[in-house]
């Protein structure tokens, strides 16, 4: 009996699944790869569409050649294909339903997650893929740069609040500037971060309320492409007017952090060593990383960077666990911050690419921090 892989899903949800086939859907379907065959099953509905879009090298086969069932289930495919095929034993990933699973089981077929990557090549960007990641980045500058306009343009109020188009400026107002860019450029914003003042003191608060003159505004950007799947990733910080001595400072930190961490980065650098460099270089400028009494966090205290593809988080991972050694072709953030719940946070994010004599920038746009 044969084994195959087996992934069922859609291939907006499974990275792997689309890198796979080549084919993005909002509904879930079939992929089977055997030692000297690939295929996708998919229904009627979507048939004309895949064998349009799939990869070469990949079969497209309707969901209802290995079932006479009227309305099939997906294990009742899976089960008919194993069986047409001389399937015995299926690798899934990880994630694979468990209901699909035991009905496979329990028809003598037999199930093996696989706990590792199930696409490692995926770490490792063909030119093509660098071009699409550039392309989303593009657009998250562009988006930036529109936000960046628009705070020039508001005004200050006597409660130091900032006024744009007669109204009090607002988190809210500020990241729907942003997703009206990266939708207009064919993106889907997801999560986008506009946050100010005490609320960037947490790095994944997406914000809230009237944005001060004074106080930093984290705007991170993370545009997923709706034709390619991949993502880009862009942070920066910005202050209207004059921000306080120790947000200077800070920001100023973060800069030196991520120009040092660029530096650093090469194939064979292990990602805990740049990490780490990153850190003591803020320690240094008198930003010191520490667990409150209350329990909470200051300082520098998540990761440094990760990589960018078809996931807006996957491998490798650029934090202080990081101990395997880069090997050129991914392409990762480097975004250093620190964050006080005092005055708030700091971020600046870049994405660049491993090649053979180092990292290179893909990130264009300027570090502007003060706008008046």
């Amino acid at each position: 009996m044969k084994t195959a892989d087996l992934i069922i899903a859609s291939g907006e949800a499974s990275a792997d699944l689309r890198y796979a086939s080549g084919f993005s859907t909002a509904d879930a379907y079939i992929y089977i790869a055997l030692a000297d065959r690939r295929m996708i099953l998919v229904s009627a509905l979507e048939f004309d569409r895949a064998r349009l879009e799939h990869k070469n090298g990949i079969e497209v086969l309707r969901d209802t050649d290995f079932t006479d069932l009227e309305r099939p289930s997906f294990a009742d495919i899976a089960l008919g294909a194993a069986r047409k095929l001389g399937i015995g034993e299926f690798r899934v990933p990880a994630d694979f339903p468990l209901g699909i699973a035991d009905r496979l089981r329990a028809a003598g077929i037999q199930v093996r997650p696989e706990e590792k990557i199930y696409f490692p090549e995926r770490e490792f960007k063909t030119s093509e893929e660098v071009s699409k990641i550039t392309f989303a980045l593009r657009l998250a500058e562009k988006a930036v740069m529109h936000a960046r306009d628009v705070i020039g343009k508001c005004s200050v109020n006597n409660r130091r609040e900032l006024m744009f188009e007669r109204e009090i400026f607002t988190s809210e107002r500020l990241r729907r500037e942003i997703d009206l860019v990266l939708t207009a450029g064919g993106a889907m914003p997801t999560g986008t971060i506009a946050s100010a003042g005490i609320h960037a003191a947490c790095p994944h608060d997406r914000g809230t309320g009237p944005i001060h003159a004074g106080e930093p505004i984290v705007m991170d950007v993370f545009p997923r492409m709706l034709d390619t799947g991949y993502w880009g990733d862009l942070t920066r910080t910005v202050v209207k007017g004059t921000p306080a001595a120790v947000v200077r400072n800070a920001y100023d930190a973060v800069r030196r952090a991520r120009d040092l961490a660029e530096s650093l980065l090469a194939p064979g650098i292990v990602p805990a060593t740049v990490h780490r460099a990153a850190d003591d270089l803020m320690a240094r400028a008198g930003f010191v990383t520490e667990r409150r009494p209350d329990g909470s966090y200051c300082g520098f205290f998540h990761g440094l960077g990760h990589g960018v593809g078809l996931e807006i988080h996957e491998r490798p991972n650029l934090n202080f666990r990081g101990t395997t050694p880069l090997k050129g072709g991914e392409i990762i953030t480097v975004e250093p911050g620190l964050y006080y719940p005092e005055w708030g946070g700091i971020r600046m994010e870049d994405m660049v690419h491993i090649v053979p004599d180092g990292a290179r920038r893909l990130t264009r746009i300027t570090d502007d921090f003060v706008i008046e």
